[in-house]
């Protein structure tokens, strides 16, 4: 992967969780799909929606996770998912279950804030 040609997306991990999604990576039974609580997509904050991830790190407090994609996959797979956030100025993105093995594919990395 070029890291000049790369995006990096963000999510806040829940309590606990962060390590296992650093290490396993992210598999349909961590999202389970249970409408109307739950639908099952993993929510990242987008490359310039950093700011999103901190905001849901004060109440899950265990990190954030980064994600880096290469620009050409990310545009193709991930950037048509992107919406603003409650229809505010902050992206984010909402993952389902089938892209998650290429999601899976990308560096991983846990930062403490």
């Amino acid at each position: 992967m070029n890291t000049a040609q790369a995006i990096t997306i963000y999510k806040a991990t829940q309590k606990g969780k962060g390590q296992s999604l650093l290490e396993r990576g992210f598999h349909p039974e961590d999202f389970p799909y249970y409408p109307p609580m739950a639908d099952g997509k993993c929510y990242f904050a987008a490359p310039n929606s950093r700011n999103l991830a901190e905001e849901y790190h004060r109440y899950y407090k265990d990190g954030i996770l980064e994600v880096t994609i290469d620009s050409e996959i990310y545009d193709q797979f991930f950037k048509p998912l992107e919406k603003p956030y409650q229809g505010g100025e902050k992206v984010e993105l909402a993952i389902p279950h089938d892209l998650f093995p290429l999601l899976n594919q990308y560096p991983r990395v846990l930062k403490p804030r």
